[in-house]
């Protein structure tokens, strides 16, 4: 078999398994008591029936965080991240998933010149998520998530930044492969000490189409 007729066979393999495969692709936009506005785009692949892998890109411009245990109000943020996913249990009503969220963070800093002009850092959100079908198109979402954030560079906080548990609710809708959701995040955030940063509120809308089988499961992972 020549070179030609083996590269032909390699991508109808390739095109097979991806028809038979799920993708998601979208983006969304959302405010938060951190940042003034957010942007986030994803990408999320079914590898296997419990298994999926996927990356997600997000900008924000900053309302209150935090570079070397001290608080700014001026600034932006920049993250990449991969992203895993698991399928605990399905049945034909309700699906329960696991997703592990691990982001590289950079921070420019815009407001105190003392401080460092930027940061990098982790952010580390392991997150469990209920999905129950309401109808044909309208699932509900709540779950739970542990954000751990650290700080690299000069003045590194890797051990002082405590878990902070928040909570979502949200609702998505779905028509052929489009869907959209709206989505609520809530609970007590700790700041770059331990110290609590009172509660953190969040709300987006986000957009996703999906690719290869069609599914209605609306993907969670970016948070």
């Amino acid at each position: 078999m020549d070179f030609k007729k083996t590269l032909l066979i390699a991508f109808v393999l390739l095109g097979t398994l991806e028809a038979r495969s799920q993708s998601y692709a979208g983006l969304s936009i959302g405010v938060s008591n951190n940042d003034t506005h957010m942007e986030t785009l994803w990408f999320q692949h079914q590898l296997t029936d419990r298994f999926s892998a996927g990356f997600q890109l997000r900008y924000s411009q900053v309302r209150y965080r935090f570079v070397d245990a001290i608080a700014i109000k001026d600034g932006s943020t920049a993250f990449g991240g991969l992203v895993l996913g698991f399928k605990l249990k399905e049945v034909e009503k309700y699906r329960l998933d696991f997703n592990l969220t691990s982001s590289y963070r950079y921070l420019s800093n815009d407001e105190k010149p003392e401080l460092a002009e930027s940061t990098s850092g982790l952010e580390i959100d392991p997150n469990i998520i209920l999905s129950m079908k309401l109808s044909d198109r309208f699932k509900l979402h709540t779950g739970a998530m542990l954000r751990t954030a650290m700080q690299f560079g000069e003045t590194p906080i890797l051990n002082e930044q405590l878990p902070s548990a928040i909570v979502l609710a949200a609702i998505s809708y779905k028509v052929n492969s489009h869907s959209i959701a709206l989505r609520v995040y809530t609970g007590p955030m700790n700041g770059a000490t331990g110290d609590s940063m009172k509660y953190f509120n969040q709300i987006s809308l986000g957009y996703q189409f999906s690719l290869g089988e069609k599914s209605n499961q609306f993907s969670f992972f970016n948070f």
